[in-house]
């Protein structure tokens, strides 16, 4: 086989050229997805009442308990009538506020349930 000769100066050339077109479609990417929606700058407009999805799941009994102390712990601060659908739903939002990182040393500490009903 012959060994193919390159010239580098177009080598360089062209890479140079990949490599502004490369930068050229980020900036093209980012400013479409970036963009702030235009009707974000006006009022935002009215959420509709979503449905709501029923589901059960299986908790060890500490983990039921601790709704009940929040929810004893939030009415004691002046918020009366917190349901247990609430607590769990904040506990939802706060969860997404940690890192992916936090999030999975802290699922990694909880304890392990057999999946399905007791026979």
């Amino acid at each position: 086989m012959t060994k193919k000769m390159f010239d580098n100066v177009k080598v360089r050339a062209t890479v140079t050229q990949q490599d502004v077109a490369l930068v050229e479609r980020f900036d093209k990417a980012d400013s479409i997805l970036l963009k702030a929606p235009e009707s974000a700058t006006e009022t935002r407009p009215t959420a509709k009442k979503s449905s709501v999805v029923r589901d059960t799941f299986s908790m060890p009994p500490d983990d039921y308990a601790r709704i009940e102390e929040l929810r004893i712990m939030a009415n004691k601060e002046g918020r009366s009538s917190t349901s247990k659908s609430e607590v769990v739903r904040a506990g939802l939002h706060a969860l997404g506020l940690l890192s992916a990182q936090q999030l999975v040393e802290l699922l990694g500490r909880l304890e392990k349930l057999v999946p399905g009903r007791k026979s």
